[in-house]
């Protein structure tokens, strides 16, 4: 595991600790291998999320969120406790645990596909802790691999007081220290991209440059040929910041295709889409009326508890002429966020300033997906049958 800063390394051991203690009084090693990494995993690539919330909170969330992944909460199943009797363990309320849990599945990324959060129905290790150990032994090589240079992180301090200062000016000076420090601080060339005088495809110029330049301090050359562990580094977080950035500025600029094959990339090799760069594909693909496109690539996402992701799928249901099934979408869309119909049936207004972060489940997050989702419920009839449907959801 990563050091982790003085700010949450206490908070951190405090959450191991409830959940060793929960652990050994109600379920087993498996359980507790899977949630014990969870936790690992959660503060290893969340500082600023986990800094927020009792460590009991956070203790709780993560049971709660492996637990329901894995049908915890069934009397069918072994082992098997209330959702009322983990809430009383720890001694939080169930608003807070089901909210911190949803939080949680969210920054895993949580989904079927992905073994590793699935208990082992024995008491071998389970598949997450068996990934653990066999890479352990390679930890060594592993940092060598991910090894910047120093001149790299003196750039990054440098560049860090960039985004601090107001004026446009301001940044552009500090940029261009930091390029004179080392040339490969993509971060700098993002600063450059942003300046007011530049044509759309002299922005993109510098765009692509902040991805090369990202990709040499990772040392990769192709993508495909890398280890996806260099993916997980925090240097790693400039080369999907960039490419996230030249897909926007290449969708502004009508180049549509170009855009969601650089969306897509990111989220293929960018594992914890912390960006939700998941949520943009669809839309994108949705708009771009990519409709078997958009349909095998949310298929990769049915227990996804994101909006666009789950309105998304209504939505190309509803285009391919399967209404049963954007029936069944759509009421599971709602129940995940109902704000979101406001939205598209115009009810409520997307105000001119947005919230910078979506809190999953609101109204932050339902305006921010209308921003495309009003796109893409463009017409008289689907919106029609949005609202009869929701209405029927709402009733019941």
């Amino acid at each position: 595991m990563q050091e982790l800063s003085n700010v949450i390394a206490k908070k951190y051991d405090e959450v191991v600790d409830k959940i060793k203690v929960f652990s050994d009084e109600h379920l087993n090693d498996a359980y507790k291998d899977v949630c014990l990494v969870a936790a690992e995993t959660l503060f290893n690539g969340n500082e600023e999320a986990v800094k927020k919330g009792k460590s009991v909170s956070w203790a709780a969330g993560i049971v709660h969120a492996i637990g329901s992944f894995n049908d915890l909460f069934d009397s069918k199943e072994e082992p098997y406790i209330k959702a009322t009797d983990l809430y009383k363990a720890f001694e939080v309320s169930s608003s807070t645990v089901t909210s911190k849990s949803k939080e949680i599945k969210a920054l895993l990324n949580l989904s079927d596909e992905d073994k590793k959060w699935i208990v082992s129905s024995n008491n071998n290790l389970s598949e997450v802790k068996k990934e653990v150990l066999a890479t352990a032994d390679k930890k060594d090589e592993e940092s060598f691999r991910v090894q910047v240079e120093k001149k790299y992180i003196i750039s990054q301090k440098v560049i860090d007081l960039a985004w601090k200062e107001k004026s446009y000016a301001s940044k552009y000076k500090i940029a261009m220290q930091a390029l004179s420090i080392y040339k490969d601080c993509a971060d700098a060339y993002v600063i450059l991209s942003r300046d007011a005088r530049l044509s759309d495809d002299q922005k993109v110029k510098y765009l692509k440059r902040a991805v090369k330049a990202a990709e040499n301090v990772l040392k990769i050359e192709k993508m495909e040929d890398t280890d996806p562990r260099v993916f997980l580094v925090k240097p790693a977080e400039p080369l999907f910041g960039a490419k996230y950035l030249l897909a926007t500025k290449l969708w502004e600029m009508e180049r549509k295709d170009e855009a969601i094959e650089t969306a897509l990339e990111i989220v293929k090799y960018d594992k914890t889409d912390k960006m939700l760069v998941r949520g943009l594909v669809s839309n994108w693909l949705l708009i771009d009326e990519k409709y078997d496109d958009a349909k095998v690539f949310l298929d990769n996402y049915e227990n996804d508890i994101i909006a666009a992701t789950n309105y998304n799928r209504a939505a190309v249901l509803y285009r391919l002429g399967r209404l049963s099934d954007a029936e069944i979408s759509l009421k599971k869309a709602y129940k995940r966020n109902p704000v979101v119909v406001d939205y598209l049936t115009k009810e409520k207004e997307i105000p001119a300033v947005k919230p910078h972060m979506a809190k999953l489940g609101g109204d932050e997050e339902a305006m921010r997906y209308a921003k495309f989702g009003l796109q893409i419920w463009n017409d008289e009839e689907m919106v029609n049958w949005l609202k009869d449907i929701t209405k029927k959801v709402a009733v019941l």
